[in-house]
Parts: structure tokens; sequence; C-alpha cells
């Protein structure tokens, strides 16, 4: 029976719906910043004991099951028959809305075979699916992999007729409006309709600062790229989400694995002592060393830029304001897509 780590569920206090962190990932994105990435965080569990903890933390705290579950990490899919378990044991539980956070390279390695159709048998409604880069040498420079089975398991994904959402984050001079419009090229090319979302990316947290911030105009003019090949294209602050900026702290509940099943409301503070705790392991560099180096980059930050970019993400969301989950009628009415390819 194979085990994954969980390194926390976390339970929304807006609606019933639980995420669950694993932990690992088969990529090593220079401008990372979940310490989830790596592995020995958290608690190895089952499919099955991974299951049964979440039940008891819904349960505890909801007095129900919710029926959203969000599967993210790390990377969820780096063991097929658990993330299959896990998916089938969630709609067994009734679950109607799964949705896995994902960066599709194992869905499309050929040695898994039909991955994408395995997981919407399982149950599995929706997927988050991000594309680092469309060129083959920016990608595998970025992610130490090829981009290959990345756009093949985004076909195929697209093919099961799962609502499917997919993610860039614009870091300018690596991956710019470029390569934000060859990926709606792409996209376009199976389905239109697909929802792609452009993100800015947020150096504070970083695992390597790779890049500066983007501009508004640049992320402004990406966006305008790729609106002439897809319908539904967002800009989103989801680096910016997490910090400096993350929702408000009482909206979330974060449940550790353990035999109590401890929970706590997570502050800003405790996100930003389980990154540079992450920083000073994995960089092998004194606790001292990376406050300074962060709060170096805290001073180039602004709050002119965070209101800035909300007031874009909010003009350019207007017309895609029903990007999230279709109902769930929508979906038991979806039938596969026929591929435009």
């Amino acid at each position: 029976m194979s085990k994954r780590g969980i390194q926390y569920f976390t339970l929304s206090e807006i609606e019933p719906r639980i995420w669950f962190m694993l932990t690992g990932c088969n990529f090593r994105c220079k401008g990372c910043f979940r310490p989830a990435r790596d592995d020995g965080v958290g608690s190895l569990l089952s499919a099955e004991e991974t299951l049964e903890k979440a039940e008891q933390a819904c349960l505890k705290h909801y007095g129900q099951l919710p029926t959203k579950a969000m599967i993210t990490g790390g990377e969820p899919t780096l063991d097929k028959d658990y993330l299959l378990t896990l998916v089938k044991g969630l709609k067994g539980k009734g679950f109607g809305e799964i949705v896995l956070m994902s960066n599709g390279y194992e869905i499309g390695r050929e040695e898994n075979g039909n991955y994408a159709g395995e997981l919407r048998d399982a149950g599995l409604t929706e997927a988050h699916i991000d594309i680092k880069a469309f060129s083959e040498d920016i990608h595998k420079g970025y992610t130490g992999k090829s981009n290959k089975p990345v756009l093949k398991a985004v076909a195929a994904l697209n093919d099961t007729g799962i609502e499917l959402l997919i993610q860039t984050v614009y870091m300018p001079g690596i991956v710019d409006e470029k390569e934000t419009e060859q990926i709606a090229i792409f996209l376009s090319s199976l389905n239109r309709d697909i929802k792609y979302r452009i993100n800015p990316f947020a150096p504070t947290f970083a695992f390597e600062q790779v890049t500066r911030r983007p501009t508004i105009e640049e992320i402004e003019y990406a966006y305008e790229l790729a609106s002439k090949h897809l319908s539904n294209v967002i800009i989103s602050r989801s680096c910016y989400r997490e910090y400096p900026t993350p929702p408000s702290q009482e909206t979330w509940i974060t449940v550790y694995p353990d035999a109590k099943l401890t929970s706590k409301r997570r502050t800003i503070e405790d996100q930003k002592e389980d990154r540079i705790s992450w920083f000073s392991h994995s960089k092998s560099k004194p606790r001292e060393e990376i406050v300074h180096e962060l709060a170096l980059e805290r001073e180039r930050d602004d709050s002119d830029y965070r209101e800035r970019l909300e007031k874009v993400t909010r003009r350019f969301s207007t017309s895609t304001s029903n990007q999230g989950t279709s109902s769930n009628k929508d979906k038991n009415n979806k039938k596969p897509r026929n591929s435009t390819r």
C-alpha cells in the first residue's frame, strides 16, 4: 500500500470545501514558492488513511462532509494508484466537485497510459494544469523537465470533457508575452473555450528570484495577445495571493494530519516562517541570512502595484466571471469533447 506525504488539509469557512496538500514534486521550478515540493514534509499516509483523516477533520469542523475537494501540492500525480484511489474515495463519499491542481507531466507520460481518462472515470471533475513555458528549452531550463508530456496531458484532459483551466506565470525575460501567446495558440488548436489564466511572477518568496515582477502594462499586453486566440483569458494575482496579499486568515483553517487533528488559523507570520525554514534548510543558509534577503526584496514591493494589479484583475475578469467550476447539472450533461487537433 503506497503512501504520500500530507502536509496539511485546509478547510474553508467561506463555503464547505477541503484542500489536500500533498508533498513531493517531479519539477524543480526555480521560482517555486511551495515548501510542499520537497519530500519528507508532513505525515506519510495511504490514500485510505488520507480519506479517513480528511473525513474526521470535516466532520469535526463542519458537522458533515462538504461536496468540493481540491487536490494540490507539491505534485499530486506522482503516484497514480494513490491518486486514483483518493479520487474514487472522494466520489464514493459524495463529493460532487473534485479538482486536481497539477503540472501535468505524469498525466502525459506514455508509461502512465490513459491517466487522464482514468482520472475522469474515477470521479475527477476539474483539472488546473500549469504550462510553465511553451518553448522546450525554456521549460526544461526552468523546471528541469521537458514540456512534451505536459502539452500531451492538456490535450488528453481536454478530450475527456472535464473542466480545464490552464495557468502560466508571466516572468519578464523568461516567460513573457511571446510565450503566453504561443500557449494560447496551442490551446486554441484544442478548444478555443479552454480557460487560460496568466499570473504575474512575485519574487518575494520565490525559491530563486529569477527575474523581476512584470509591469502592469506587460501583463495587459499578454492578456490582449492571448485573447486573440482564446475566449476565456483572465489575469490573476495568484502569486500575490499567497504573499504579500493573501485572503483574510479568518476564512481558512489548517488541519494537520496528526493523531489529534491539530487545527489552527495560520497567520501571515506562520506562512512566512514556513518559507524561511524551507529556504534555510534547502539552501543550507542561516535563518538570519534568509530573513535579510527577504527584507531587501520586500523593500522593492509597494502597495500601489498591488492595488493596480487588483484593478486590472477585476477589469479583465468581468467577461469571464464564470471561469470557475461549472454547475453540477452542466457537468452531468457534459460529454467528452471532439478534439480539433
